[in-house]
């Protein structure tokens, strides 16, 4: 008898806990809503390239034989861009990063480090999303063995744009895609030939940029 009222006592309160639970949702048709999570911590892992608007510093001369040359700067760099930060909503979350960036002609090599504000502006599958970075990018190139060589000899400022859109694939993995722009201060850049400095002095480049990558 006592085993009887147990057994039903379990069977009532297992009914009960499901009538207390909502109803499941009716399943729509066509590919089913994915929101990607939207607090807590997010990382970023993407393919990075950068190219810069053709760059004319000016003239200089030539300490080996007096000729006036004419410095014109036009490069790509390709690397990846690693973030980490904190999403307090769908819309904003901070974080810091860096990229490793490798030109070349092993002139203009360089890894900024930053503080970026990243937004996403819907919760569907594929959403729009905005980043703002600021920080300072760091040189690590060195002199080719061209006759006339440029190098970046000092760092500086570095401040970028970039929009693109996110595609969820589950709420922990997304892939995304974007465009952009940057801007570096270098506080000296290094011009001579056969290894031996002409001038030193600050340049300012202007990039475009593009990528891909992973969020998780």
């Amino acid at each position: 008898m006592k085993k009887t009222v147990l057994l039903l006592a379990l069977l009532f309160a297992t009914v009960l806990s499901y009538a207390e639970q909502p109803p499941m949702p009716a399943p729509q048709e066509g590919s089913p809503h994915i929101e990607f999570k939207y607090y807590g911590f997010y990382g970023v892992v993407e393919y990075t390239h950068m190219g810069n608007f053709k760059h004319e510093s000016g003239l200089y001369m030539n300490p080996a034989n007096g000729k006036i040359v004419n410095a014109v700067d036009q490069y790509g760099l390709n690397g990846i861009t690693a973030v980490a930060g904190w999403q307090w909503r769908k819309e904003s979350g901070i974080g810091i990063g860096f990229s490793y960036l490798n030109d070349a002609s092993g002139s203009f090599s360089q890894i900024p480090v930053f503080i970026e504000f990243r937004s996403h502006y819907l919760r569907n599958r594929i959403t729009p999303f905005s980043t703002v970075q600021l920080g300072y990018s760091i040189p690590f190139g060195s002199k080719n063995s061209a006759e006339e060589y440029t190098r970046i000899d000092e760092g500086g400022i570095t401040f970028g744009l970039q929009a693109g859109a996110r595609f969820a694939i589950s709420q922990k993995l997304g892939l995304n895609v974007y465009v952009g722009y940057q801007m570096i201060h270098n506080n000296s850049v290094e011009r001579g030939f056969n290894h031996v400095a002409a001038t030193k002095m600050p340049e300012l480049y202007h990039h475009y940029k593009f990528g891909l990558g992973i969020n998780f």
